[in-house]
Order: structure tokens, then C-alpha cells, then sequence
């Protein structure tokens, strides 16, 4: 496949079976970077104790406790469930309806007086989708040029 610069803006344009190949290796590299950062992650967790932690936990009869192995799990599933419920509760409670009212408009005066430009200045701002002000010493400013609109690409 030739080189086309507009996939880079456009990747659903490219072969699914390309982004999924390529989002394999791209997992791939990942999970190298991650097992590079080992050593730094083992220095962190072996400050903040969790060496001692796991060492009392698991290694220091050399065995696994059966309870560990039965309660986390349980712990884990229970979190979850509460978790699940939580955001269920709140979807059933809020879901479906839309609390957010319409803000009023700011007036031209409103805004030339929150800038400290001339109503000029603001009505042409109000109106203008892409500007650069021209600012004085005090930073007001006291005029705009007008910019064209970036082409879609």
C-alpha cells in the first residue's frame, strides 16, 4: 500500500486489518516498555513496603494462606457489585433527563465592559469566529484583524 499522509488524519480509511495489525505491534511495544519499567516499579514498591507486605502475607511459612485465597477474590467480586450498583442507581435516578437550561447571551456592553474594549471591538468579536486582538499597554484591546477559517483537510 503507498504512503498516504491522509490516513494519519483519517484512520478509519485504512484496511481494518491493517489498524489491527498494527494495533498488535503497538500493544507489543507497550508491553516491552512496561517490562523495562519493572525494575523501577519493583525500587518504588519495595520503598513504599509492599516487599514487606507480600513477604508476610504469602512467603513467610512458604505457603499461600487458603484464607487469602478465598476472601480477596470475594472482596474483589463485592466492590465490584457495589460499584456497579452505585452507577446504575445513579443512572436510573438521573439518566433521561437533561438539567442543563440554556445560558443567556452575554450583551455586546457586557462584554466590551468585562474586556475594557470599545463596543466596536466586541460587537465585531461577537460576530467573528477567528481573530487576533490588538492589544495596549494596559492589555485592552484596542482592535482585531479578522482570519480566515483553517481549510478542512
Amino acid at each position: 500500500m503507498k504512503f498516504d499522509s491522509r490516513l494519519i488524519h483519517q484512520p478509519k480509511k485504512q484496511p481494518r486489518l491493517h489498524r489491527t495489525a498494527w494495533g498488535f505491534v503497538t500493544l507489543g511495544f507497550w508491553m516491552m516498555y512496561l517490562y523495562m519499567l519493572a525494575p523501577l516499579v519493583t525500587l518504588v514498591l519495595w520503598l513504599l513496603g509492599i516487599r514487606t507486605a507480600m513477604f508476610e502475607l504469602y512467603s513467610r511459612d512458604h505457603q499461600v494462606e487458603p484464607f487469602l485465597l478465598v476472601s480477596l477474590p470475594i472482596m474483589a467480586g463485592l466492590c465490584a457489585v457495589m460499584l456497579i450498583s452505585w452507577a446504575e442507581y445513579n443512572r436510573f435516578r438521573f439518566g433521561g433527563m437533561d438539567r442543563r437550561s440554556r445560558q443567556s447571551d452575554v450583551t455586546v456592553h457586557e462584554m466590551a465592559a468585562a474586556l475594557g474594549a470599545s463596543d466596536k471591538v466586541a460587537r465585531a468579536l461577537k460576530q467573528a469566529k477567528v481573530t487576533v486582538l490588538h492589544m495596549d499597554d494596559q492589555a485592552h484591546p484596542i482592535d482585531m484583524t479578522l482570519l480566515p477559517l483553517p481549510k478542512a483537510a
